[in-house]
């Protein structure tokens, strides 16, 4: 068939079955909060935290990642009066709600679902600006608590650190997150 627009019936029936798709998409994916508590011990080499300053670096690293801003808690000890570690060691109490997928086979009765969205995070050096060249070892140190902890799809992970040395590309995460959508 030979027509004037270029378009066979074929790729404007695809084209219509695509954007159904991407409709359908857009509505949402049903999921719950699920709370989490966990712990790391971090230990510098190139990079030490005040505890204040661990506590506020880990807290929005896990909301970037789609942590409900209002659950995240985060305890770091290790300090003294200054609040300075006592060495290169920090031991991290964290306690934050991710979301998950609800389960078509859940009984009735729990709370109603939240319509989440995937979002792309990236995460690197000054990406986002609060994040810096010396946070290597914190991200590679965080890799477990990330991908236990939170529903994620596509993720690229990468961390080479090196001791005594700040790298512009030395870490990376980058993929898509399980989010509640933003008002």
């Amino acid at each position: 068939m030979n027509n004037r627009t270029g378009f066979s019936p074929l790729v404007a029936l695809a084209a219509g079955l695509l954007a159904g798709g991407a409709h359908a998409a857009d509505t949402g994916t049903p999921a719950s909060w699920q709370e989490h508590k966990t712990s790391f011990t971090y230990f510098g080499i190139t990079s030490n935290y005040s505890c204040s300053g661990m506590e506020g670096k880990v807290k929005q690293l896990l909301t970037q990642l789609g942590a409900r801003k209002d659950d995240v808690h985060v305890n770091a000890g290790g300090c003294g009066v200054h609040d300075m570690p006592f060495g290169h060691f920090l031991n991290v109490d964290v306690r934050f709600s991710t979301l998950a997928p609800v389960d078509p086979a859940a009984p009735a009765g729990a709370a109603p679902p939240v319509a989440a969205q995937w979002s792309t995070v990236e995460i690197k050096p000054n990406r986002p600006s609060s994040m810096g060249e010396g946070d290597c070892e914190l991200i590679e140190q965080l890799r477990e608590l990330i991908g236990k902890n939170f529903t994620s799809r596509n993720v690229d992970y990468a961390a080479t650190c090196t001791p005594h040395q700040l790298g512009l590309n030395s870490y990376s995460v980058h993929g898509e997150f399980l989010k509640a959508p933003t008002t």
